[in-house]
């Protein structure tokens, strides 16, 4: 698992040429060698198998050696999948040579060759069965990492003894199944410790197969002569010498394919090939064979093989790296080292900042500093004292030049080179943030397995594409509508419906009316059915040996036929012309015409002796009133539909939930570039092609919604589901953690909470769209209250927008807030004015929105003008709250928290998400983590030239949303939307409206602000809690102490004067 299979099939053919001919020619001169050189008298069987078992490598130490240096990541790859193919290889040419060697079974070519089919061709495809059925079996299984681990190892072995039971390769089909099966068939939550077990469970065989290889050949060392030294010598240096024969003939196919072959690919394919424990176990099969002699061959096998295993780590693995340093496949590129330099720079920011803020601290204000700051600080990795020019002058801020003319500095542009290779590396990071948003995506439950292995396969596939990134265009094609079940249902609603409802008009002739009443009644359909059903049984009888009821037959197949042809009738007279043009009325004719046919041939040849011919075709026109059951197949189409329809939903969903992960991880990219380079020309390429992706991936979303609108809203609601319950099972943890909660209790509620995530998984692929008064009502900031819900649905307005309509225009004075209900709006202009910016330093912005989303909140509480302008794409329909009944509301409900205050607050909120995952500290934060930590902040308003002191103990992070404010000590200004820094103590507002969310301290209790919160946070007392843990002990389960009601009262008024004196005064808002 721990290997890839995508790459797999970029390097298969190179795999494949030093896996299987590469592999030949090597035992094929090792056996020569082994054969005609040493002194042992083999036959060619015994050395083709030894050369099978010495031609083995162990990719173990060099893939990981190669990893840890950084170079080039397609190396790697290549010696694992040569390792992994090659093993296949000798089980299957050892097992074959050792067989010959024994005379277990004397050669025939025919069984031969069956054998080879079954472990080259049957060993793939059970790999194959048992891998999709291990994903098939997974799939219903969440979050138990004791099953989960079990069936990983269940299968390898299983597998294995099915393949060797069936005569295939119990290897090639173990290997067929790692590389099928993938991490993300398991639940994210047990891929830490699986791959763990897995390591462990490596470590331990390894160890275990070098164990008993020690204790074996302490026999063989008794039969030890100089010239088994001398051979072992002679063969390990033979070894390496015929591996790099074999990869100089190989070399020019190698090069043309695949990613290429470089010779210093091939100088460390050869030195890296060291050999490890498959070439000890092989050795040990062989040394068990009772049919080879025991001094003459399997003692020499076992000390030839040790010995040049032993060789090759005590000399290849150990100057490997010194090795690699002379090929020079250990430097490190300039862009490279600029990004370590970077990365290395913001440890040292954040570091500096966390000392600043423990310098504060009563319990370290007399530490020693000096000392601290010498432990913590980070060198650079890449740094080396032989330099002779330092890392800051690749830095693209530092690299200057001096103008010849007037001697000024002036920046040093990069070459066309040099800015070639920091793009294709820039790409190549954010390909793998890309991967890296995925798979936190499918962590939390926002994206499903499915949808994240195909996100993941298609970033791997743009690694190898250079100067590629992945489009809309990649992703689009998971939510087409085409495929076989479309096809499908078109031809079912063909058969269904393929007369127009135009052409089925009744008849103004009575008759002819009421023909067309009796036809369509559901009551003639059902008849006609029942009918059937029973004209089945006379069919049947008729095939069976009954002869003396054969007149009775055929009087039921003349009534049957006669009550067809008279439904018949009744169709053609009820449809007229258009009886003809229906493919089941088609049908009727051809099934009445056969059944003519049938009551002709029965009349007329029934009764007298007729020839063998005469007989047959009786035979064959009474097989043809079968035909009449599958008129039945006509109740069975609605199902089939039904069905189709329902796969139909299942793709879309599947692409929505592609489609909403790519544009999710667009999103979080896009806020990372400046991280990912220093350099500011590609950043703002990145950002361009970034942004446009997301744009397009949107726009088609909400192409998709509008024609789909239920699947988009099944979607949206199973990732909230999977979101709140996400947060539940956190709050479990953190209880637990903190002692609030025993272990079965938090057990009891963490299985409640993994049943309802496991049901998520046959969530219905749709739901029907919300109407405009349930959006409303699902409004954030009117927290469900039932007369500010009554209010704005008595002044609400529904509109309705044309392709093309404007809704809103940019320069013009708020009219409302809208809700968009269906549809899909464009929106081009600024970025929203939050009152710290100029026009100048605001982006240009174009995005699309879709149901649900709310326009124009902040313009109507600020009074401003609307930065953009917001135009329909498709027919949309929008809930208008106009902004005179918006401040009448104001009015109206003036009680804290205030409707103004609560809008303030979601807006704040919203904001402050954008601007702290911007910043560098919660950029490992997930989306949902940071809603969590923004749930209990709270407004503040900082008037003009006021002061406020901030981070004094009470507050864990303060985010300017509205206006801006500077630093009393630094003199540096905060423009909204910005997260202030805590080394930021003291602040003074510079506009006339500031507005700062302040998130507490985790210990803060803010119940004055959110009074709704006091349920949550309330526990029984510890008397009640001592009394129920006391009612354990007792027989009768009862009380056995007795409260007054007056204790009771007096104890909760001093848990409540405690609580509200745990309110912060910088809770207290006023407007």
């Amino acid at each position: 698992m721990s290997m890839k299979c995508h790459f797999v099939l970029v390097f298969f053919l190179q795999v494949l040429l030093l896996a299987i001919p590469g592999f030949l020619i090597s035992t094929s001169m090792i056996a020569l060698l082994v054969v005609k050189v040493f002194a042992y008298k083999w036959d060619w069987y015994v050395g083709m198998m030894f050369g099978a078992i010495v031609s083995t490598t162990d990719p173990f130490l060099s893939s990981t050696l190669l990893r840890t240096l950084g170079t080039a990541k397609a190396l790697p790859l290549l010696i694992e999948g040569e390792s992994l193919f090659s093993d296949g290889a000798s089980y299957i040419i050892f097992g074959v040579f050792k067989d010959f060697a024994t005379d277990l079974v004397p050669f025939e070519a025919s069984q031969f060759c069956v054998k080879m089919i079954l472990q080259l061709v049957g060993s793939p495809l059970l790999g194959f069965i048992m891998a999709k059925f291990i994903m098939f079996w997974l799939s219903y299984i969440f979050n138990d990492g004791l099953i989960e681990i079990t069936i990983s190892l269940a299968t390898a072995y299983i597998t294995f003894y099915v393949a060797q039971w069936l005569g295939m390769s119990g290897v090639i089909t173990v290997l067929m199944v790692g590389l099928l099966l993938d991490i993300v068939n398991f639940s994210p939550e047990v891929e830490v410790f699986l791959i763990r077990f897995w390591e462990m469970l490596t470590y331990l065989a390894n160890t275990l197969i070098f164990f008993i290889v020690g204790i074996v050949i302490s026999r063989a060392f008794q039969h030890l002569t100089l010239n088994d030294f001398f051979n072992i010598i002679v063969l390990y240096f033979a070894v390496y010498i015929i591996r790099s024969i074999t990869i100089v003939v190989l070399s020019p196919v190698l090069v043309r394919i695949g990613y290429g072959f470089r010779w210093q690919w091939a100088s460390v394919c050869v030195w890296g090939g060291t050999k490890g424990a498959f070439c000890l176990s092989l050795t040990l099969m062989a040394f068990h064979e009772q049919g080879l002699d025991e001094h003459l061959v399997r003692e020499k096998v076992l000390l030839l093989a040790s010995g040049v295993v032993v060789l090759s780590l005590l000399i290849n693995a150990t100057t490997l790296t010194t090795f690699l340093k002379l090929l020079g496949l250990c430097d490190v590129s300039v862009v490279k080292r600029m990004a370590m330099y970077s990365a290395v720079q913001r440890v040292t920011e954040s570091s500096q900042n966390t000392l600043s803020m423990l310098k504060i601290d009563r319990f370290l204000a007399d530490a020693n500093w000096e000392t601290a700051e010498q432990r913590v600080h980070v060198e650079d990795p890449y740094k080396t004292s032989t330099e002779e020019v330092s890392i800051e002058d690749f830095c693209p801020t530092a690299r200057v030049t001096k103008c010849p003319d007037c001697e000024n500095n002036i920046p040093y542009v990069p070459s066309q080179r040099e800015r070639e290779d920091m793009m294709e590396e820039a790409r190549m990071r954010v390909l793998k943030a890309q991967k890296t948003s995925y798979w936190k995506q499918y962590s939390s439950g926002m994206l499903n397995r499915q949808a994240a292995r195909t996100l993941i396969n298609t970033a791997d596939n743009m690694s190898d594409l250079k100067g590629k990134f992945i489009t809309v265009q990649d992703v689009k094609k998971y939510w087409e509508m085409k495929g076989f079940f479309v096809i499908l249902l078109r031809k079912l609603e063909d058969w269904l419906y393929n007369v127009k409802a135009e052409k089925l008009k009744p008849s103004r002739h009575p008759w002819l009316k009421l023909c067309y009443q009796v036809v369509f009644s559901v009551s003639f359909e059902y008849v006609m059915y029942v009918l059937i059903l029973l004209n089945i049984f006379p069919i049947a009888l008729g095939f069976t040996d009954i002869t003396h009821y054969e007149l009775e037959l055929q009087v039921l197949n003349y009534i049957f036929c006669a009550l067809y042809v008279l439904e018949a009738i009744f169709k053609a007279l009820a449809m007229r012309r258009a009886y003809i043009f229906n493919h089941w009325n088609q049908f009727d004719i051809f099934i009445l015409s056969v059944s003519g046919v049938d009551i002709y041939i029965e009349t007329k040849f029934g009764l007298s002796e007729i020839n063998f011919h005469m007989i047959n075709i009786v035979r064959v026109f009474k097989m043809f009133r079968l035909t009449r059951a599958l008129r039945l197949v006509k109740i069975v189409i609605p199902k089939l539909i039904k069905v189709t329809n329902r796969q139909i939903s299942k793709q879309l969903s599947f692409g929505y939930d592609i489609g909403k992960g790519y544009i999710i991880g667009e999103e979080d990219i896009s806020k990372l570039i400046d991280h990912i380079s220093d350099d500011k020309s590609i950043s703002t390429e990145l950002k361009s092609i970034l942004e446009k992706n997301r744009l397009e991936g949107v726009r088609e979303l909400g192409f998709l919604q509008r024609d789909h609108p239920e699947i988009a809203i099944s979607v949206k609601t199973r990732q909230a589901i999977r979101a709140v319950l996400n947060s539940e099972r956190d709050t479990i943890h953190s209880l637990m953690s903190g002692g609030l909660l025993d272990d079965i209790e938090a057990a009891k509620l963490q299985k409640m909470i993994e049943i309802k995530m496991k049901k998520l998984t046959k969530f219905p692929p749709t739901i029907s769209a919300p109407t405009a008064e349930e959006l409303l009502k699902s409004l954030p900031w009117l927290s469900k209250d039932t007369s500010q819900i009554n209010f704005f649905k008595r002044v609400a307005q529904l509109l309705f927008f044309d392709f093309g309509d404007t809704i809103i225009q940019q320069n013009d004075a708020p009219r409302g807030i809208h809700l968009i209900v269906s549809g899909m709006v464009k929106i081009t202009g600024y970025s929203p004015d939050l009152g710290g910016k100029k026009l100048k330093d605001r982006n240009q912005q174009t995005d699309y929105r879709s149901c649900g989303t709310i326009l124009g909140e902040l313009n109507c509480l600020t009074q401003q003008p609307m930065e953009v302008t917001v135009t329909s794409e498709t027919a949309t329909q929008t809930c208008l709250i106009p902004i005179d009944s918006l401040l009448e509301a104001f009015d109206v409900f003036p009680e804290f928290p205030s409707l103004e205050y609560k809008i303030w607050h979601s807006l704040a909120v919203k904001i402050s998400t954008t601007a702290i995952m911007e910043h560098i500290v919660y950029q490992g934060w997930t989306y949902r983590q940071i809603c969590n930590h923004l749930a209990k902040a709270y407004v503040v308003d900082l008037e003009v030239n006021r002061k406020l002191n901030i981070y004094d103990g009470t507050m864990e992070d303060v985010v300017v949303v509205f206006g801006s404010c500077d630093d009393l000590q630094s003199l540096s200004s905060y423009l909204a939307p910005v997260l202030i820094s805590r080394t930021t103590h003291q602040i003074v507002g510079t506009a006339n409206t500031t507005k700062l969310l302040i998130v507490p301290t985790a210990h803060l209790e803010t119940k004055e602000s959110c009074p709704e919160l006091q349920k949550l946070n309330s526990v029984p007392c510890l008397r009640h809690a001592a009394q129920r843990r006391s009612s354990k002990h007792t027989g009768s389960g009862l009380l056995k102490t007795v409260v007054s009601g007056e204790s009771l009262v007096g104890s909760s008024k001093e848990s409540l004067k405690v609580v509200t004196q745990k309110v912060p005064s910088t809770v207290r808002l006023e407007f």
